[in-house]
């Protein structure tokens, strides 16, 4: 089975609440541009270049066009409104998608809970978060709760650099050594400056770097993330042991 770790989701309703909330932004009118919103036409091309590429799933996430606000209920209700998109999505083509939580942060408790709903009943195998949540680190005592969430569940948390006012801060991966089994998957050229636990993976766009992870984990911590619709489904996945994947997602 062929898994594509990093893919991206961006259904119309939730980029139209993002708008709404903080101001039409440029990040929003690209995800627009992209190959990655959720009309028929849409969804039937990304299907067409899975199987293009050969790729049997993907693992679908929002960030970095996360549901973060200040106000807490606005990033609920975006977050609810991406979740639900997701769960429909799954539903409607069983077997091609899997999907990670968009969390309502910095409300640590209010991302805990979601996650939950969003494992317990969508099905999802666990969240997608930015290595900095408005200006703030991951290790901010307000996030424990999340941390704390996702070690008892065992989830998938995928680690993705920011965007807009936070990518200078890309480069800031947490301590989760405390958090031993949750299964980190890692995005982007850069490793982490931290060595990978035994459940982490690193997602690798092309060959290049996955030659520069290779050396750097070992072939038994890489794993394929296109980035779609902004990277390339042609990538040399072929070179990342299946057994990879199957072994962090349980699939």
């Amino acid at each position: 089975m062929r898994v594509d770790v990093h893919a991206h989701y961006f259904p119309e309703l939730y980029l139209a609440m993002l708008d709404d909330f903080r101001g039409p932004s440029d990040l929003t009118a690209a995800a627009r541009k992209s190959r990655g919103g959720g009309t028929e036409p849409e969804i039937e091309a990304r299907l067409a270049a899975m199987d293009a590429a050969g790729v049997d799933v993907q693992l679908l996430s929002a960030a970095p066009l996360t549901p973060y606000f200040p106000d807490s209920w606005q990033a609920l209700g975006a977050a609810r409104v991406a979740n639900a998109a997701y769960g429909d999505l799954l539903t409607a083509h069983p077997g091609r998608f899997r999907a990670l939580a968009a969390l309502p942060l910095p409300n640590g408790l209010a991302a805990a809970d979601e996650l939950g709903r969003a494992m317990d009943e969508l099905g999802f195998l666990g969240a997608a978060v930015t290595t900095t949540v408005l200006g703030r680190p991951l290790d901010d005592p307000e996030f424990v709760p999340l941390f704390e969430a996702l070690e008892l569940r065992g989830a998938v948390l995928l680690l993705h650099t920011p965007d807009g006012e936070d990518a200078p801060r890309a480069g800031e991966e947490p301590d989760l050594t405390p958090y031993p089994d949750i299964r980190l998957v890692t995005t982007g050229a850069v490793p982490p400056s931290r060595p990978l636990g035994p459940r982490h993976h690193h997602a690798v766009p092309d060959a290049d770097a996955l030659r520069r992870a290779a050396v750097t984990f070992g072939p038994e911590r890489l794993l394929f993330g296109s980035g779609f619709p902004y990277g390339t489904e042609a990538a040399d996945h072929a070179l990342v042991p299946d057994a990879n994947v199957r072994e962090l997602l349980g699939l």
